[in-house]
């Protein structure tokens, strides 16, 4: 069975993209959700395998988003991987205190995020946060 990826992105055509890229190039299956209200709700019926997140969306944004997912004992083991603009390192340590597994730079490549997601998760899985890069994956070094 596919690794199911919920995607929480509010602009249309992103979400085309991502979906795109995930199902043709990474072999996943998907979920889209608008917002984060939304996805929290897609992820607890959809029991997706892991969350793609924006960061600025309408509602709730990524940061909070993230945070009632780590709290909600049905969902806080899902891996949350943040596609954002804002790559500074102030907003990579506010991701990763708000949970998340690791940072995908925006723009990002499409024939690269499935890998990009799957290193990630990787990463995540050995349970060693201290390995995660303080950039995004996709950020020249």
């Amino acid at each position: 069975m596919a690794t199911k990826v919920l995607i929480i992105e509010d602009e249309p055509e992103i979400q085309a993209i991502l979906e795109m890229s995930l199902q043709q190039v990474g072999g996943f299956d998907t979920v889209i959700a608008n917002d984060g209200i939304e996805g929290i709700e897609r992820a607890l019926r959809d029991s997706p395998d892991i969350i793609l997140m924006d960061v600025l969306m309408p509602r709730l944004d990524g940061y909070a988003t993230c945070r009632r997912i780590k709290e909600d004992q049905r969902l806080s083991k899902i891996p949350v991987i943040f596609l954002t603009a804002r790559t500074d390192p102030h907003d990579i340590e506010r991701a990763m205190r708000a949970g998340a597994t690791g940072c995908v730079a925006k723009p990002f490549d499409p024939l690269k995020l499935a890998g990009q997601i799957s290193k990630i998760r990787e990463e995540g899985d050995r349970g060693d946060r201290r390995d995660l890069p303080r950039r995004p994956h996709g950020t020249p070094k």
